[in-house]
């Protein structure tokens, strides 16, 4: 039977499986997104109060699991490291579990995803910025899946992105050049460039989001994002938009 012996993961989700035990959605490093059953975690034994204290949402543990199914037993797990999320922070680090949870493949490794996450995660520990650290999160993602967008190009006439110009973004081709006034989302050059160097101001935040949105939606259907709603409903001051 397949083992694998103190792999860094990330805990995505947690939920009750039969009488006492759970199922573990985690994320690790070499071993992409995968679902563990922790056996007992809800009795009352001195390790299972170590494994719940351990398998906390957003926590990273290291991880013992064997099991050549879908569904993986777990045999171990140790505490590695905590992040102090709160209010808008901790909601973030919900959307980016919901995210991996929807859009990444099981055990198909990731580990630029996994070291951009580790980041993200530092990032909202340190209330840094939230929709900065959202965006590169979600390109990165994005780009990591096969997704990611040329935003210096115009795929109709091969000439760079034009700062005064605007463009229309066409899945399947790319930003393609159209008036100002056209239907659709339309993002001006300037935007553009300034994304492609990783530079966000009021502007550029507004039409990153757009983006991204356009983006993600055919990766995630017509379901809605529970984080989202949770979010929404939360009543978490200063919101910001997922």
């Amino acid at each position: 039977m397949n083992r694998v012996d103190g792999a860094p993961c990330f805990v995505l989700h947690l939920r009750p499986y039969r009488d006492t035990s759970a199922l573990v959605e985690l994320f690790s490093l070499d071993h992409g997104r995968f679902t563990c059953v922790a056996k007992g975690l809800r009795g009352g034994s001195r390790s299972r109060q170590q494994w719940r204290a351990a398998l906390q949402v957003l926590n990273l543990v290291s991880v013992s699991w064997q099991g050549r199914g879908e569904l993986k037993s777990l045999l171990d797990a140790q505490h590695q490291r905590s992040y102090a999320l709160k209010g808008r922070s901790l909601y973030c680090g919900f959307y980016m579990n919901e995210l991996l949870e929807r859009l990444l493949y099981r055990h198909d490794p990731h580990p630029d995803v996994f070291l951009s996450y580790t980041h993200c995660l530092s990032e909202l520990e340190r209330d840094a910025p939230l929709e900065p650290t959202l965006r590169r999160f979600e390109f990165g993602l994005l780009e990591s899946l096969g997704y990611g967008v040329n935003l210096t190009f115009c795929a109709h006439n091969g000439e760079a992105v034009h700062s005064d110009a605007h463009y229309r973004f066409d899945a399947g081709e790319g930003f393609v050049h159209v008036a100002r006034d056209a239907p659709g989302l339309i993002f001006s050059g300037a935007d553009l460039l300034q994304l492609a160097v990783d530079e966000y101001n009021d502007t550029t935040l507004r039409a990153a989001k757009k983006l991204s949105r356009q983006l993600l939606q055919p990766l995630l259907g017509d379901k809605p994002l529970q984080s989202r709603a949770l979010f929404a409903n939360s009543g978490v001051s200063t919101k910001v938009d997922l």
